[in-house]
């Protein structure tokens, strides 16, 4: 009597069955037949995921190959299954995905019948039988630099290196993280910035509290040409703006200094192996010698230092220490430093009463600018800080507003107490939409969004109340504003010095007083902050010299000799 055989199906019609077989039949080698499987009609049961074999020939370098369909991402993977030395390995060659154009061929039969005989040819003996790993074998090739890549790490130069790091988005070294926005503008502008390359980058912060980068998409790029086409890449860009060209000259906005980035001067040339530990310091050095101030200087310096741990974290130079620490900056004995000229000055209450009254004044020309800074006023935060709070970080029911680490200097959680003078400042902010024209804010306080959005939010343009784009960037124009109606002399961060030194002065302490300004160390309160102002200094002066003319002798009249 002859045997009856199981006849195999060519597709998966079987499969999803109200009855399925216990054993899923495996399926053709073909695009059709994957196409065919409907994930939601499988049986998964307790299973994650199904397995389903491929009919392919006897001996054929496809043994071995299945298709893994998963139940939660509904996905169908390529898997290679495999002996070694009497144990079972799996290997993914990747997702099923169909042919769709010739500019997205995706990844399916005819695919991965490359991929497999190439890793069939490299796996295995002449028996057919796996003698290495191939998932090994891949995660080698991905983690290992190869003799081609040592080569063209070789024949970098510092240009190079510049290109590498804008397209890695200037991480940090030490952490899985990127620069703070701050710091990222400032290294870009000193190693590629000075140029029109630098008005085709929008920089912005991320939730996170990290600097990040994006190409603008319809930005009046050049004040001369509307039309100019936006770049999409950092290949374009670099393209577009080579070295040397492009320029921006010596104007008041933009390079009011005159000055060139590192990318557009010929010291960039360099190959950045030859940045050795004796040479390195010496070429840093020269280059240095063109720039006129001490701090220009000094903050170039810091891009270089930046640039090349960069290339010491990548592997592409090998020194042990960082050649940009070797170079010594002698520092003059008198600094002339336009933005430190306040770093002695502190208000009085006499004076801050002066910008209070102010800042009520002009809020209706300048609203949220003129709140943002009573509220500096009144908590003694930095405007970096202040300016990014949200609806969403106060908690009246706590009587504080958070300070998330994503926008703390210090990178820690802290907050502000919401004494009376700053529930007076969140009642004007609350009123703000109200004012005939400015119904469109309602929004932010709503979606629990920023606390100080900017006068340029509008909902034609289509921005989220929530973009980085829609909160204030500055106060300027009101500040300069109030010290023409006050006569007072100083900046916005005088406000926190002022701050600092009233707290410390009111609570006795200087520990107390960090406690509300958020330093981490007292003796940074004690030498940068807590300023006396030179009529209190006079007064006490004049209280100590009193007591010492009560302890004084009587007087004696001075005789002519």
């Amino acid at each position: 009597m002859k045997k009856t055989t199981k006849k195999l199906v060519t597709f998966p019609s079987g499969i999803g069955h109200n009855n399925p077989p216990k054993d899923i039949e495996p399926i053709e080698f073909t695009n059709s037949a994957i196409k065919e499987i409907k994930v939601d009609r499988l049986d998964f049961g307790k299973k994650r995921y199904l397995e389903i074999p491929f009919i392919v020939p006897k001996g054929s370098h496809l043994k071995g190959l299945i298709l893994t369909v998963s139940k939660a991402t509904k996905k169908k993977t390529f898997t290679l299954r495999f002996w070694i030395n009497k144990k079972a390995y799996k290997h993914h060659l990747g997702d099923f995905k169909d042919y769709r154009s010739s500019n997205n061929p995706g990844f399916s039969c005819p695919h991965v019948n490359t991929k497999q005989y190439e890793i069939h040819k490299e796996h295995t003996n002449d028996k057919g039988l796996y003698i290495k790993n191939p998932k090994l074998t891949e995660k080698i090739k991905e983690t290992k630099i190869t003799e081609k890549q040592i080569e063209t790490y070789k024949s970098l130069t510092i240009r190079d290196v510049i290109e590498l790091v804008c397209k890695d988005g200037f991480p940090k070294m030490l952490e899985e993280q990127k620069l703070s926005k701050r710091a990222l503008c400032d290294y870009f502008r000193y190693l590629c910035g000075y140029n029109w390359r630098a008005r085709h980058i929008y920089f912005y912060e991320d939730d996170e509290g990290s600097g990040a980068m994006e190409f603008r998409k319809n930005p009046k790029f050049s004040r001369f040409n509307t039309k100019t086409r936006a770049v999409t890449s950092w290949d374009q860009l670099f393209k577009k703006f080579p070295s040397g060209k492009s320029q921006l000259t010596k104007e008041l906005h933009f390079n009011p200094t005159g000055s060139t980035s590192l990318y557009d001067h010929e010291f960039s040339k360099t190959l950045i192996n030859n940045m050795t530990m004796e040479e390195g310091p010496i070429m840093i050095e020269n280059y240095l010698d063109e720039k006129s101030s001490w701090g220009t200087k000094r903050n170039i310096l810091d891009a270089i230092g930046y640039l090349l741990n960069y290339a010491l974290v990548k592997r592409i130079i090998k020194p042990r220490i960082n050649p940009a620490r070797l170079v010594r900056l002698k520092k003059p004995g008198k600094i002339i430093n336009y933005a430190s000229r306040y770093n002695e000055t502190t208000f009085s209450l006499e004076d801050l009463n002066l910008i209070y009254n102010a800042c009520v004044e002009i809020s209706k020309q300048f609203p949220y600018q003129a709140e943002l800074i009573m509220m500096m006023m009144f908590t003694g935060r930095r405007f970096q800080e202040t300016s990014k709070l949200k609806w969403s970080n106060i908690k009246a029911d706590e009587r504080i507003i958070e300070i998330p680490r994503a926008i703390n200097k210090i990178r820690i959680d802290q907050f502000i107490t919401i004494t009376e003078p700053v529930q007076m400042v969140l009642n004007y902010l609350k009123e703000i939409p109200n004012r005939p024209g400015m119904e469109k804010f309602k929004v932010f306080e709503e979606e629990k969004t920023w606390l100080f959005p900017t006068m340029r939010f509008r909902i034609a343009h289509k921005w989220s109340p929530t973009s980085d784009k829609a909160r204030i960037k500055t106060v300027h124009r009101a500040w300069c504003l109030v010290r023409e109606m006050t006569g007072v002399v100083g900046a916005c961060k005088t406000l926190r010095k002022s701050f600092s030194t009233l707290a410390k002065d009111t609570l006795g302490s200087t520990g107390s007083a960090t406690k509300l300004t958020g330093h981490l160390k007292d003796e940074t309160l004690d030498r940068f902050y807590y300023k006396t102002n030179k009529t209190k200094i006079i007064q006490d002066a004049d209280s100590v010299g009193k007591l010492l003319m009560l302890n004084l002798p009587q007087q004696h009249p001075i005789t002519k000799q």
